[in-house]
Formats: structure tokens, C-alpha cells, sequence
């Protein structure tokens, strides 16, 4: 049994060549937070520097790169390292060595930090270089492997899509030897065991056995990368810097590495002779193999049952070719078949403890640990979860008896407490089917049903937003994925397995036919779809709800209007009219079961909640229970500030996250997933309130009806804004049922037209940009005609846009070019705006962008007064990059390992990026009780970092070493919470348990969209690229621009296309999610695989009914399709002014364009002018290209004759 390990590297964009990258600017992983090691080199970079020796190699230069750790992992020459020793070691003295050609430096981080290193709340130094000794002296020599990666800072990885990646695999030479700094004084010795560095060389013998996937040759190239990026099945091998694994996990990552080698000779790189790496591989799956066995996993079920003393000696007879003897034996023994096992001193007491082991074990938990679990390579935490009885909190809802007959169950079932502990497939895969060479029996075919199930799950588990997927698709995925198996394990499955094997399918997968084409849902997903219909229906037919007090439009209008607002003074008419528009929409709810109450951003659903809580309070009784909800803790804050204005309804209305609620009543596992039968089932409240409910995904909805009797509910009123973000999940849960109701039920849904923030602008000055734009990105898809008013409205407002500059008071464009242009605006734009708004308030601004940023955040008190937003993380326009410019330029500082924790220093604006709820709270200290108090604090939320009370007094000092610090969140004004270490003593006398700072917070001088949504923001800025599309669309950019009270400033790359793209129909995130939410809406492969769809504008035949905005243009583009003639829709039309239009069909005929244009309502004068200045610029830029039809009954007849005429 050998030793493998992985081993993290800072990101290199040369291929950790031994040189300075070539563009270092254009590298911005390496400095990331998760960058390796940590934050150092994001510490000591001097980009400067960096420009002036790029592409060199390191040895000529007069100082060492930051990235040295890595960078020569593929180098062919020597290159240098060095370690500077901690400040506590009291030594300037740093420690250089050279690193041979193919290496790389190591630490095992994670054995630093075990309980057997700590003493009485200290670290034992000598313990933790014995544990980094015995992580290196298992590591063999020309037998382990070592499997390269990036952490999350690298170009794969976005916001919500954190990925390890792996870039490379080598085979071992040797070890570096153990580094001690050099200088430090003999106390600093003994107390820091000789003051050892916390990095090891490993040296491999590439490139004779090994290789590095190229993804430096095609950065630039996205349809590659995307072929051969490779992400780890299994994440948890791939932590703490480097991590110990066996044959096992080796063997499932060499198999993926084959799949890359064979898509690299494909494509036809030359980078390597990939026929030689192909070759090299296969062989180490066949070592591999040997190595491994047929029992991987004894020792983990040796472990389980205390039998230690066992462990060695089997591994030992494993080495030797006698595993199955030596498993007979052992078990023989537990069974009191043999007296003793030769080789293994046990005394009487140890045998009965042992053998009384055994037979606490359950005949079924017995047969599992001696015939099956020990095929699996699984850790022993893992094999207790097995057989717990309470295994269904990790998801397992299968018996013993069902794992022991179809153990591949466990690969679609086990989920651990960490989100990485799952056991994949192909883990039970090589127990299942061993290598023919080894001996052993297969307990499945390769073609077996319970294989071909399991492959099925894992694939649907990946397929995230989508409730279902084509069954040839996802099949397909399943034969790609066996293709890379020795052939001895490869199988072709196809859609008739499906048929033949339905009963065993139909345990964990739904198949389900829809016009002639075959579907596949995961089991729970199908079922939490049909659970949703099932609740939703019986709400929806529910009688009309009878008040026992009336309340009338007066009422209704004393609940909503604010008679002290600007508008009620400004723009009285006007403002009653949306008042009287939002009575309406309160009426046509407030009597149903199930009401939804929707609205874009600025019209009132917020005030309209509240108003909805007063009217329940006196319509039934202010005693009557009414609980608001919300998917996140910030939405929920929200929420309770607006309802907490009206004192009558303090401290009367429950508001909470629905994780909360769930959690509170036993339906959230200690794993973050949700039970699905078991908690209690809530019959208390008469009214829930859900808002934000484009955030909600099936799983979170699906739980939420299972902890609610509604039959006891009153009613159920859904709040949100349908334009939003998708969420995060599986599902479009919110408007599919928008959807349905407006077809079975359109009296249950209300939507707010009338914007009251548009209004507000309009007459105070403060301008209507923001919304004008985002409701050009309000997708209105029509029934009949064009909808022109949409459709002119969208073309002025884009041609302002175009422009640039000041759009209007509250929307300004700016356009750049490259890093520095951008950084160049920003920074510019941001201290102007601090200055105006300083004024404004009568003070005078200061002259530093640090002196006006802490004065326009009114001294670090206002998180939401201004924020950055981003699509991306990466790249240098992602959220790292503009964190750490925002840190040299506000601060004008670096973080370092004295002034910063994680990255993070005091004074800095940060984001709570994981959830701390009731299960597991932070403490803070509560400055009206001057207590300490147990919180919760939630992922998204805001503040600014403040020093510690410990260290009032000591921080501005010279010296001084930050260890702590204080979190003031946007709405917890009353809380200091507390990171770091030493942090003093809970409620109860105990102490704090440190707080990891990198596992709670982030910088947050920008943000990602994704973070934003559910927030407002006086300032937003929102960098739009062009150069990268991948996560642009439509609800992206509304989702953005929305999240402005105040102003909003946009810097778009280049010029307006990537605008013109996220207006575009096919761009919506929500069209591309398969659901069937009442109604089957299969998204057509055509729009799910679109590339550049910002580029062109044509359309597939399939998508015309989808992406084209009226059923008039639908008559039109299938006529051009079924006469085969080419078109592209709203493809932007530039002249040579630089003006544009948006066409609605661009149509290439024998080497000439021609411009289709349908129009409407010429009846309508704002229209009809703006039709005619468009006329006329087609006549003046295009003149005889342009054709025209007008709405008429006969349409299809013109557009006939009208294709006849010009294209035939």
C-alpha cells in the first residue's frame, strides 16, 4: 500500500516553468486568498518589479519571486526558494536553498493544527515536526505520485462555483531535506523545535514520468480549456496544502488524467508526445492496481472496531500477497474460530474487549464489515455514519440488507457533515469490479443495472439548475464518463436499458416521456416538484378567506401611503395613483389562500408587506400568528426594519430565515441538507410571509411545505421581484408558479407596475436612469403583437447608453479598455463621488481617497453607503483583483503577517461568507448589555473591521502583532463580533474558541452580483467585461444595476455589446432551466449550448417560439427557416457614425445584408416618430436595404410575398 499525496500551487499562467510569468499584471490568481501559501504572496508581490523581469528566469534575477514554493514544479533548471522566518523569532535571517528542476515545496498544514499538538491552549512544536517527519517518511521514492493543484484562486473557479483544479502528475524522485532558519537565539530554538521552515522540497521525475496539462497554450482559448480543465471527483484529497491518500484515490485520479491525455492528442497538441503520456498512464493504473488490492478498506473497519493492533499487520501481509488469508483470519478470530493470529501479541483483557467489539455489532453491520465495506477504500468516520442508526441524517435512507445487496447505493446516498465528504462512484466502482489480474471475484458486470443506476444518479446530482435532463444526455455523460476505464471496465449503455431495468430505476430516478423524448429526474427532486404541486393545489382551490372586521380602501390607504413623503408633497396625483394600484393589488391577495405579490425593483413590496401584516392584525385579531420569512439573514434584517418602523407592530410579528425555521423544528441536518420526514410539523401561524422568493430553490422549498400543516394555514403570500437572479439550487421555483397562476389562478397574483423609486427621480431630481435601464432587461415575450412601446423605449434608452458619460442624474457609463484604464476610472470616479456627496452634507472632503473614504463612509459606519460589484472573481475586473487595489489605494497599505489576519486588516470592509445560525453562533460583544452574547450572523452580510477591546490601546503602537479584531455588520450596530484568537470568555466563564478568519470573512470592497442580490447600496459600481461572458446574463445585469438606492456608475469593456448581448432573450439564465413546476418546460439543447450569444445574434430553428419577443416575429422566422434562408435576430446594426439599431432580422442574401424590420401600433405618436427618425437613418446609412411588414391579419401572406420577392 503506497503513499500518494497532492501538493498546492500558487497559479502560474507560464506553466510553473521557473520563470516570472510573462504578463505578471494578467496574473491575478496568485495573489488570491486561496492562493499557496495563503496570503504571502499577495503580501510580498511587487508587480512593478515583476513587469520589469517578465518572462525571466528566475536564477538571473536580483531577488526571488513570492511564488517560489511552486513555480518550479515543471522547470528544467534550478531555480531559488527562501522562507522568511516568523517576526516572533525575533531573526531578519532568511532562509534560501535551491530547488532542483521539477520541484516543489510542501507543508502538511493540516497535521499543525490537530488536538495532539495542543497543550494547555498552545501549540507543541515538537510534536508538530514529528508529525510533518512522519507525513514525509511515508513517502516513497520513485512508488508515490504526486497529483498538483490550485485551490480556489485560479481561472475555473468562480463565486458559485468554487473548484480545485488539477494541473499536473508526476511520479516522486525524492525529498528535500528538513530547513531550519538560520540566526535565531537558542530560547527561540528550544521553544520552536529548533525553528524548523514550514516547507519541504519534493522533486519528481518529470518529465519522464509525468506531465502538466497545458492550460497555459490555451487561456485564451475557452472551447479548449473547457475540454480539458480537470476538477477532482473527490475535493477532499485536495486540502490543507497537501494531503496523504492510497492506491485507491490514486487510481480514480489517473483514470481522469486519461481522459485528458486522450482529449489533448484530439485536439492535436504538441506540447507532449501524449501517446507516450497515454501509454505511462495505463501502466500506472495497472501498478496502481497491484498496490491497492482487493480489501482497501480493512483498516478502516479494523479501526471501527478498536482492533488497531491489527492494522500493521495486515498491511504488512497485504505487501506480501495475502490480504484474503490474513482477512480470514482476523475475522475468524473476532468469531472465536481461532485462538490466536500468529505475529499479533494480544493479552486476555485485549481479546475480550475486541472479540466484544465484534459482537456488539448487528448481524447485518457484521455481514457488511466482513464481506462488503472492506472492497471500498472509505475513512472509518465514514463507516460509522454507515451504520448508524441515525444514517439517515447523512442521507442514507437505505437498509443495510439494501447496501449489502447493492452497495453502489452508497455512492448516491452518503452525504457527510462537510459538503466534500461524499463517497463517489467510482470509489465503489473498483470495489465492486476489481482488476482481472488481482484474482478476485466482481460482485457486478459491467453491464449491471445497480452500476448504470448509480452512474445515472451522479451525473443528475451534477446537473444543477436543472430539475431534469434529457435522458441521450445524460447517458451520454455516462459513456464519456466509462470511456476513460480500462477496457475490462468500459460498457456502452443506451436508452433501452432505461426500459429494462425500470423497477430498480424507478428506487432513485424518475423516467418520465414527454413528446417522444425520455426525461430524467432524480427520485427526491421528482417527488419535491410533485410535493409543491400537491400543496400549492390545495392552497389554490381554497375558498376566499372571510374577515371578521372589513378592511376598506381607506384603510387600505392609511396602511400604505406615507402623507409626509416627498412624493405625497412633490408629485401628490401621481403618487396616489400608485397608491391606489398597490390598494388593488393588496385586495386581490389579501382575501386568498395563496396570493403572490410581485414587482420590480423600487415599487413598494416591502411597504406593501407591511401593510398586508397591519391588515391581517385587524382584519383577524391582533393576536393572530403571522411569521415573515426570507431565504437569507440579510433579506430577513430587512424585512424586520421596514415592519419594526411601525410601532404598533414591534415585537408582534415573528421574522426569520427559512433555514432557521427548519432548524428550529428538526428538518435541517447538522450537514446544512434537509430531512424529508421527522421534524415537527408547524401548526401554529395562521400567515406566512415568504419574500425574496427568486432565491428559493426546490430542495429549501420542498423542506418548507414538508414543516407546515397547511390545512391549518390561513394563508400563504409569496414575495419577490421575477426579473432577480435564479437561485443558487435547483429550480425556478418562482416563476414557474407566476406562471401557472397566471393561468389557473390570475386572481392570486398581484404585480406592482407603478415604480415608485422611477417616480421619486423624476420629481426630486435624482433622476430615473437606473430603472429605465433595468427595464430594458424586463424580458416581455407577447402573444400577439410586438410590444413597441417596450421595443422603442429599450432602443433610446441603449442608444444614451452607447454614449457614455452622465446617461442621467442617477446613471452614468464609462467605458474602458484594458487593467489599468479601468482601475483608472474607478479609483478617479470614486474619490470624485466622495467628494461631491462630502459637500453635499456641508463638510469639506479631504484630500486622500483614504481620508475621503473613511469620511464619505462616515467613519467606517455605513457599509451599504457605497459598493463595487462584479460578475466574476477571477480575472483582473473580478472581485480579488479589486479588493486588493481597493486595500493599496483606500488604505494605502498591504496586508502582511503582522497587520492582517486572513488577508484581512483593521478598518478594511468585509463579508460574511459562511452561515454562523443558532446551531452554530458567533459570539459578540453586545455594547447595550456591555455582555457577551451568542449571535447569528449570516453569509452576505456586511461591516467594517474595528480593533478589539483587548487592544484599545495597542494597536497604533509600533510593534504591534494584530491577533484579533471586531466585526461591526451593516444592522448589528449593537454587536462587536469577534475574530481571531485569545478572544476572552463567553456568557457561561469559558473561553471563545478561536475564530478562523478566512473561514468567515472576505474583503468587500466588491462583491460578486450573486453576493449582492437581497442588498441595497446608496453607490453601486458594476464592471461589465466583454473579453468574458460565461456568467453574463440578463438577470445578471438587472440583478446589478437594482441593487442602486442612489446612483449607479457603469464601467463596460470597450463599448455597449456585452449590453446589447444581456438584453437578448436567449440570455436569460431563467429560460435555460429544465423544470416542470406545474407545467413540463424542456429547454431546447440548441439554447442550452450557445456559444458567444452575445455575438451574433442568430438562432437556432428549435429556439424561434423562445427567443424571439412577439408570436408576429415567430410567423416571420419560421417562414425564413422553413425556406432555409440564414437570419440573425436583434443582431446590433452599427453605421458608420457609430449609431446603432437593432434590427429584427439581419438576413445575408447572396452577399448583400438586408434589414427586416416589423412594426405596431403606428397608431401610437411616440412610436410612430421614433419609427420614422429610424426610418430615415436606415435611409440615410442603408438605403435599399431595408424591409418592412406592418401587424395585419393577413401577415403571413405579405411576409410570403415579401420572402418571394427578395430571396427566391
Amino acid at each position: 500500500m503506497t503513499v500518494h499525496i497532492s501538493a498546492r500551487v500558487a497559479w502560474h499562467n507560464d506553466g510553473w516553468n521557473g520563470c516570472v510569468c510573462k504578463n505578471p499584471a494578467a496574473n491575478t490568481y496568485c495573489v488570491g486568498a486561496q492562493s499557496y501559501p495563503g496570503q504571502l504572496i499577495s503580501e510580498k508581490r511587487s508587480l512593478e518589479w515583476e513587469n520589469q523581469v517578465a518572462g525571466r528566469h528566475s536564477k538571473s534575477l536580483d531577488r526571488i519571486p513570492p511564488c517560489c514554493f511552486s513555480y518550479n514544479t515543471f522547470g528544467s533548471e534550478e531555480a531559488p526558494a527562501e522562507s522568511e522566518p516568523p517576526a516572533w523569532f525575533n531573526t531578519t535571517q532568511i532562509r534560501r536553498w535551491m530547488l532542483p528542476p521539477s520541484t516543489v515545496c510542501i507543508w502538511p498544514y493540516e497535521e499543525m493544527y490537530g488536538d495532539d499538538v495542543r497543550t494547555q491552549n498552545r501549540f507543541d512544536y515538537e510534536k508538530r515536526l514529528e508529525n510533518a517527519r512522519t507525513f514525509f517518511n511515508s513517502i516513497q521514492p520513485d512508488k508515490s505520485l504526486v497529483f498538483y493543484y490550485a485551490n480556489y484562486s485560479n481561472p475555473f473557479s468562480e463565486e458559485e462555483a468554487k473548484r480545485y483544479v488539477l494541473v499536473g502528475i508526476s511520479r516522486i524522485k525524492s525529498i528535500g531535506e528538513e530547513l531550519f532558519y538560520e540566526g535565531c537565539s537558542d530560547s527561540v530554538r528550544e521553544k520552536y523545535a529548533g525553528g524548523f521552515v514550514w516547507q519541504r522540497s519534493i522533486t519528481s521525475h518529470y518529465p519522464d514520468q509525468g506531465f502538466r496539462i497545458p492550460y497555459h497554450v490555451y487561456k485564451d482559448k475557452p472551447e479548449i480549456l473547457e475540454r480539458i480543465a480537470l476538477f477532482p471527483e473527490n475535493p477532499r484529497l485536495f486540502k490543507y496544502g497537501s494531503r496523504q491518500f492510497d492506491d485507491d484515490a490514486a487510481l480514480g485520479l489517473v483514470e481522469s488524467f486519461l481522459r485528458v491525455v486522450r482529449e489533448l492528442k484530439d485536439i492535436g497538441d504538441t506540447t507532449e508526445n501524449w501517446t507516450a503520456r497515454e501509454k505511462w498512464l495505463e501502466e500506472l493504473i495497472s501498478e496502481l492496481w497491484q498496490h491497492r488490492g482487493l480489501l482497501p478498506g480493512i483498516p478502516a473497519v479494523l479501526e471501527l472496531l478498536s482492533f488497531h493492533k491489527a492494522i500493521d499487520l495486515f498491511k504488512q501481509k497485504a505487501t506480501d500477497g495475502k490480504e484474503i488469508e490474513m482477512r480470514d483470519t482476523i475475522f475468524d478470530f473476532l468469531e472465536s474460530k481461532l485462538n490466536r493470529i500468529e505475529d499479533l501479541n494480544l493479552n486476555d483483557a485485549e481479546i475480550l474487549s475486541i472479540r466484544r467489539q465484534w459482537k456488539l455489532k448487528s448481524p447485518q453491520e457484521q455481514n457488511l464489515l466482513r464481506d462488503i465495506l472492506p472492497l471500498f477504500s472509505l475513512q472509518k468516520d465514514q463507516l460509522s455514519k454507515i451504520l448508524d442508526e441515525n444514517r439517515s441524517s447523512n442521507g442514507i435512507r437505505a437498509t443495510l440488507d439494501d447496501i449489502a445487496k447493492n452497495p453502489y447505493i452508497l455512492s448516491e446516498q452518503y452525504q457527510g457533515d462537510d459538503p466534500d465528504d461524499f463517497i463517489p462512484w467510482g470509489t465503489i466502482d473498483r470495489g465492486m469490479i476489481p482488476s482481472p489480474e488481482l484474482g478476485g471475484k466482481a460482485l457486478a458486470q459491467i453491464d449491471d443495472s445497480c452500476r448504470f443506476r448509480a452512474l445515472l444518479v451522479a451525473t443528475l446530482q451534477r446537473e444543477e439548475p436543472h430539475v431534469f435532463t434529457p435522458a441521450e444526455i445524460a447517458i451520454a455523460k455516462v459513456n464519456q464518463r466509462l470511456s476513460v476505464l480500462p477496457e475490462w471496465k468500459r460498457f456502452v449503455f443506451n436508452e433501452r436499458f432505461l426500459a429494462a431495468d425500470e423497477d430498480l430505476m424507478s428506487k432513485a430516478i424518475e423516467i418520465r416521456n414527454e413528446h417522444e423524448k425520455t426525461y430524467l429526474y432524480l427520485r427526491e427532486v421528482f417527488e419535491d416538484e410533485r410535493l409543491l404541486e400537491q400543496k400549492l393545489d390545495f392552497l389554490m382551490h381554497g375558498p376566499d378567506i372571510l374577515l371578521t372586521t372589513p378592511i376598506t380602501e381607506d384603510i387600505w390607504e392609511g396602511f400604505l401611503k406615507d402623507p409626509n413623503s416627498i412624493l405625497a408633497r412633490k408629485a401628490s396625483t401621481e403618487y396616489q395613483a400608485a397608491i391606489e394600484k398597490q390598494i388593488e393589488a393588496c385586495q386581490r391577495i389579501f382575501i386568498r389562500q395563496l396570493g403572490v405579490l410581485a414587482g420590480e425593483a423600487g415599487t413598494g413590496k416591502t411597504t406593501v408587506i407591511r401593510a398586508l401584516i397591519k391588515a391581517i392584525k385587524r382584519g383577524h385579531g391582533a393576536g393572530t400568528s403571522v411569521i415573515a420569512l426570507a431565504p437569507t439573514g440579510k433579506a430577513a434584517d430587512r424585512i424586520r426594519e421596514v415592519v419594526e418602523q411601525d410601532e404598533g407592530l414591534k415585537g408582534k410579528v415573528e421574522i426569520a430565515t427559512i433555514h432557521s425555521f427548519l432548524a428550529k423544528r428538526g428538518w435541517l441536518n447538522n450537514n446544512m441538507t434537509f430531512k424529508r420526514s421527522g421534524g415537527k410539523v408547524e401548526e401554529d401561524y395562521s400567515t406566512y410571509i415568504l419574500d425574496e422568493c427568486s432565491m428559493l430553490d426546490l430542495s429549501l422549498t420542498a423542506a418548507f411545505f414538508r414543516a407546515v400543516k397547511w390545512n391549518t394555514v390561513q394563508r400563504l403570500i409569496l414575495v419577490g421581484d421575477p426579473n432577480q437572479l435564479p437561485p443558487i439550487g435547483r429550480g425556478r421555483i418562482f416563476a414557474d408558479i407566476i406562471e401557472s397562476l397566471k393561468n389557473r389562478g390570475p386572481e392570486s397574483v398581484a404585480t406592482l407596475e407603478q415604480n415608485l423609486r422611477q417616480l421619486t427621480g423624476r420629481h426630486t431630481g435624482g433622476g430615473t436612469g437606473i430603472i429605465d435601464l433595468a427595464q430594458c432587461y424586463i424580458h416581455h415575450q407577447t402573444d400577439g403583437q410586438k410590444n413597441e412601446d417596450v421595443t422603442t423605449a429599450a432602443e433610446q434608452m441603449l442608444k444614451r447608453i452607447q454614449f457614455g458619460g452622465e446617461v442621467a442624474p442617477d446613471l452614468r457609463v464609462i467605458y474602458w479598455q484594458d487593467q489599468e484604464d479601468l482601475f483608472r476610472a474607478l479609483f478617479e470616479q470614486m474619490t470624485s463621488d466622495s467628494k461631491e456627496d462630502i459637500k453635499k452634507r456641508g463638510e469639506e472632503p479631504e484630500e486622500t481617497l483614504k481620508q475621503l473614504w473613511r469620511k464619505a463612509n462616515k467613519n467606517n459606519t455605513k457599509p451599504s453607503y457605497f459598493q463595487i460589484l462584479s460578475p466574476y472573481r477571477g480575472e483582473f475586473f473580478g472581485i480579488d483583483e479589486i479588493n486588493r487595489m481597493c486595500q493599496d489605494r483606500i488604505r494605502e497599505q498591504r496586508p502582511s503577517g503582522t497587520n492582517a489576519l486572513g488577508g484581512v486588516m483593521l478598518f478594511d470592509k468585509v463579508i460574511q461568507v459562511r452561515n454562523r445560525p443558532k446551531s452554530n453562533p458567533i459570539w459578540a460583544w453586545n455594547t447595550n448589555t456591555q455582555k457577551p452574547e451568542a449571535i447569528e450572523i449570516y453569509n452576505g452580510q456586511i461591516g467594517f473591521v474595528w480593533p478589539h477591546s483587548f487592544d484599545q490601546d495597542k494597536w497604533k503602537r509600533p510593534y504591534f502583532r494584530l491577533e484579533r479584531f471586531c466585526v461591526v455588520f451593516d444592522r448589528r450596530e449593537d454587536y462587536r463580533v469577534s475574530y481571531g484568537k485569545e478572544l476572552g470568555k463567553n456568557a457561561y466563564g469559558k473561553m471563545i474558541h478561536d475564530e478562523n478568519v478566512e473561514e468567515n470573512l472576505e474583503l468587500a470592497y466588491a462583491i460578486s452580483i450573486h453576493k449582492a442580490q437581497g442588498s441595497e447600496f446608496e453607490r453601486v459600481y458594476v464592471i461589465i467585461p466583454k473579453s468574458k461572458h460565461a456568467l453574463l446574463s440578463t438577470e445578471l445585469f438587472y440583478t446589478a444595476i437594482t441593487r442602486a438606492r442612489v446612483h449607479c456608475t457603469l464601467f463596460v469593456e470597450q463599448d455597449i455589446t456585452p449590453l446589447l448581448g444581456m438584453r437578448r432573450l436567449e440570455a436569460s439564465r431563467l429560460r435555460r432551466i429544465n423544470s416542470s413546476l406545474f407545467n413540463f418546460k424542456a429547454v431546447p439543447e440548441a439554447l442550452l449550448s450557445i456559444p458567444g450569444w452575445y455575438e451574433d445574434g442568430r438562432i437556432h430553428q428549435t429556439l424561434a417560439d423562445i427567443v424571439v419577443r412577439s408570436k408576429s416575429e415567430v410567423i416571420i422566422a419560421n417562414m425564413l427557416f422553413e425556406r432555409d434562408i440564414s437570419f440573425s435576430y436583434e443582431k446590433p446594426l452599427f453605421a458608420s457614425d457609430g449609431t446603432f439599431y437593432l434590427p429584427d432580422f439581419t438576413i445575408n442574401w447572396r452577399g448583400k445584408e438586408y434589414y427586416w424590420e416589423h412594426v405596431g401600433m403606428l397608431h401610437n405618436d411616440n412610436y410612430r416618430k421614433h419609427w420614422e427618425e429610424k426610418r430615415a437613418w436606415y435611409e440615410r446609412f442603408f438605403k435599399g436595404q431595408l424591409i418592412v411588414t406592418e401587424e395585419s391579419s393577413d401577415l403571413s401572406k405579405k411576409a410570403d410575398e415579401i420572402i418571394r420577392t427578395h430571396f427566391i
